[in-house]
């Protein structure tokens, strides 16, 4: 993740990059992208993959069109 910008915006960046309905693995100090997955496990095995033991997992959501409730 880039210095420079906000911690809530590269959250949301790497949320708008990803697939829709999907999960995403960071490293456990949230500063890259360790694994990707279509389920929660994927996302883990991936990121065990690439070495991360403890990632913060993040759902992306299915659609980025606001709720009306």
């Amino acid at each position: 993740m880039s210095e420079n910008m906000p911690a809530n915006e590269q959250r949301l960046q790497l949320l708008s990059e990803a697939k829709p309905d999907s999960w995403i693995a960071l490293t456990s100090d949230e500063s890259a992208v360790v694994g990707r997955g279509s389920t929660y496990a994927e996302a883990v095995e991936d990121a065990a993959r690439n070495g991360e033991v403890d990632p913060v997992l993040i759902k992306t959501p299915g659609d980025w069109s606001p709720l009306v409730l």
